[in-house]
């Protein structure tokens, strides 16, 4: 066992017959964000202690500190795939978002006591890939074949390495129907249970359980609705496609297809709202002719939000479509510079 691993698990010793508990905070509702947590849960199982009681938490971004009101009560705390948390109860942290820290005068935080359980990478495809990394030179664990399938998938879905929207959008392979479902509005519930059987259970085994394959149906199902929809919608500002659903409450983000159905498009934004908030998509169409002129994540990240180089988002309130509206118009004005 490689020497970080034996210092980390000599101060975790407890009595047999209770179990440790960790909470694994991760990016909700995201391919990568998921995978990642699913990746930490093996890995701390494999290396750190292999009767823990994971509980997974899923985490939105939001305007101001996302931890608010988010009890870290556990034996061990670990942040994937999220903004930075300088709690000193959160032992483990692994990101790749540009905008990690906010506000920014957390990156001197970082900086100055750069725990050796702390891993950002803004150049990393994945937080899965970079946990994979990270993990395996830091404590010599390499992740099982079922989840360096699924590290390789979020690379690919996170970084939008598909050679066309064409590719994006498919919905044959398991990993594909299982990133539409967790983009369907997945319930804090059923994102967590995911995120236990992925990290025992290939991304295959996962899509065939009997519990998920007819959410994986009714997914395939909207699909033509959704085109339909999209189409309609789409709304040109110049280059900036735009697709304001506010009005439909539970309506969701086209994501790739927009860049299909819209292919001139060099911009998206979309603007949805569910019942417990409201949020703003932003995204560079990967397929572009045209070169990126605007940092989307840093754009968005004036607003409250944040997010990567080309795509982005800002999270309000469920009670805050005032200021939901104007951000959107704000946004596309500025694409258009």
């Amino acid at each position: 066992m490689p020497l970080a691993a034996r210092r980390l698990q000599s101060g975790y010793d407890r009595s047999p017959l209770v179990a440790r508990v960790l909470k694994i905070y991760f990016h909700d509702a995201c391919f990568d964000g998921t995978t990642s947590a699913a990746l930490f849960a093996a890995f701390y199982r494999d290396v750190i202690d292999q009767s823990v009681e994971v509980r997974p938490v899923g985490m939105v971004h939001k305007d101001g500190d996302p931890f608010v009101g988010i009890p870290l009560d556990a034996d061990d705390h670990a942040c994937v795939d999220f903004r930075f948390c300088a709690d000193p109860r959160m032992t483990w942290w692994f990101d790749h978002h540009p905008t990690a820290f906010q506000p920014t005068t957390l990156r001197d935080v970082f900086d100055a006591k750069h725990l050796a359980t702390w891993f950002f990478d803004p150049t990393a495809p994945s937080c899965a890939g970079l946990m994979a990394r990270s993990l395996q030179q830091g404590w010599g664990w390499r992740p099982p074949p079922h989840l360096l399938d699924a590290v390789e998938w979020a690379d690919t879905i996170d970084a939008a390495q598909f050679g066309s929207a064409e590719e994006a959008v498919a919905l044959e392979l398991p990993a594909q129907r299982l990133a539409a479902w967790l983009a369907h509005g997945r319930s804090p519930v059923d994102t967590a249970r995911y995120v236990d059987w992925l990290s025992r259970s290939s991304l295959a085994e996962v899509a065939q359980r009997a519990d998920v394959v007819p959410q994986l149906a009714a997914v395939e199902a909207e699909r033509a609705v959704e085109v339909e929809a999209i189409q309609r919608l789409g709304v040109w500002a110049g280059q900036v496609i735009v697709f304001d659903r506010f009005a439909e409450v539970g309506a969701r983000s086209p994501g790739f297809l927009g860049y299909l159905l819209f292919p001139r498009c060099q911009y998206a934004v979309t603007g949805t709202r569910t019942a417990t908030s409201i949020k703003i998509s932003v995204g560079v169409n990967p397929w572009s002719e045209h070169p990126r002129m605007h940092d989307i994540g840093a754009m968005c990240a004036r607003h409250g939000g944040g997010g990567h180089a080309v795509v982005g988002g800002v999270t309000l309130g469920a009670d805050e479509l005032p200021r939901a509206q104007a951000t959107l118009a704000a946004i596309v004005e500025e694409l258009q510079r």
